[in-house]
């Protein structure tokens, strides 16, 4: 069984590793991600753990004022829906949790098996601040053990596993299916609370093998650093999740500490991540990138610290371009610029270039924009 998940990341910096290092422990096999284009770090990080293939980034810039949140879930539907068996959309403040001792393979068999199943609901269980004013230490599946009670509203809300050939579209909650129903995790046609056939929210809540951990505040300063600023994925961007928003969700009324057994384990796996991301890319490297831009041609030359292969960001009028630096440029080795003399690039627009068009240069995985010199 192959197993994958999809996601839309913006401004999540602190929670990355964690997210994708208890994943990968309890079993998922691959990480798609739609990069949100963050202003805090988390779009360079992405770019690095797709570089070292943890994850396949996809580029997804806001437009206008719509959510972008469903349209890059139906995006990696369809362009990657057919790498995986099953295809889980959650959030990068939600975990994956098995209920039941056994593994997530095993809690997902019977389901995978079932040929009227082509999507399965899974509950929310909230967590609230568990007291937390400040971002302590530690890592959010330690420090956060106080949740809702099993029963609240909240918890109606499903988040989807499916499986990609029986779906027709995938929505924030739930997917329209092409063929198939949904069934719940103890494997038993799931209720919603209207009686429709696919719904945000089920009629009950169900937590038998498999749920979703929803860290939906985190602490008051997490919360208003965080989600209080920087808009919904699902709606607008000038949504602000304020002062209503954390208190509804801070619900702490109960001890939940099923996850505490793994801390150990994810932190291992974050320093495995840590030491690739420093070795293997150019991550936390700084670095230097000259590009000339005419009508019919970017080309130009980049130098890191990071001694492995570079590749160059474009963005042409926000559209993004990844090319290799493979190209021989004896001119900057002379020049003492750079040790390695495939440190330059070429790459051809799919259009002729104007002054009307916006061009912007990085190194892949890193903060380092290049200057530019644009010949017209």
């Amino acid at each position: 069984m192959k197993l994958g998940i999809a996601a839309i990341f913006k401004n999540e910096l602190d929670y990355v590793l964690e997210w994708i290092a208890y994943h990968r422990l309890i079993g998922v096999n691959d990480f798609f991600v739609a990069d949100n284009v963050s202003d805090d770090g988390t779009s360079e990080l992405l770019e690095s753990l797709d570089q070292l293939k943890v994850i396949k980034r996809v580029y997804f810039p806001r437009c206008g004022d719509d959510g972008p949140q469903m349209p890059a879930y139906n995006h990696i539907l369809k362009r990657y829906g057919g790498s995986v068996d099953l295809l889980c959309y959650i959030d990068a403040d939600e975990f994956i949790v098995n209920t039941n001792g056994l593994t997530l393979k095993d809690n997902l068999s019977e389901f995978k098996k079932n040929k009227d199943a082509g999507a399965m609901a899974l509950n929310w269980r909230n967590f609230g601040s568990s007291g937390n004013k400040f971002k302590e230490e530690g890592l959010v599946i330690e420090r956060f053990t106080q949740a809702s009670l099993l029963d609240h509203d909240f918890n109606r809300h499903i988040k989807t596993i499916l499986k990609p050939s029986m779906v027709e579209r995938m929505h924030v909650h739930e997917c329209i299916l092409r063929s198939g129903n949904y069934y719940s995790s103890n494997m038993k046609p799931s209720i919603f609370e209207n009686g429709l056939a696919f719904e945000p929210k089920t009629k009950n809540v169900l937590f038998d093998r498999i749920r979703i951990n929803h860290y939906v505040v985190k602490s008051r300063q997490e919360h208003m650093a965080n989600k209080e600023r920087k808009g919904s994925g699902a709606g607008s961007l000038k949504r602000s999740k304020g002062a209503s928003y954390f208190k509804a969700h801070d619900l702490n009324d109960e001890f939940d500490g099923l996850l505490i057994p793994f801390v150990d384990d994810v932190k291992r796996g974050v320093d495995v991540l840590k030491a690739s991301l420093v070795s293997e890319t150019p991550y936390l490297s700084y670095g230097r990138s000259h590009v000339d831009v005419s009508s019919g041609n970017i080309s130009g030359w980049a130098v890191s610290e990071f001694d492995g292969p570079l590749k160059i960001r474009l963005l042409i009028n926000d559209k993004e371009f990844l090319v290799d630096v493979n190209r021989r440029r004896e001119d900057v080795v002379r020049k003492g610029i750079s040790r390695h003399l495939k440190c330059g690039f070429s790459f051809a627009p799919p259009s002729p270039l104007s002054e009307q068009d916006k061009v912007e240069v990085f190194i892949y995985g890193t903060n380092v924009k290049a200057s530019l010199n644009f010949k017209w």
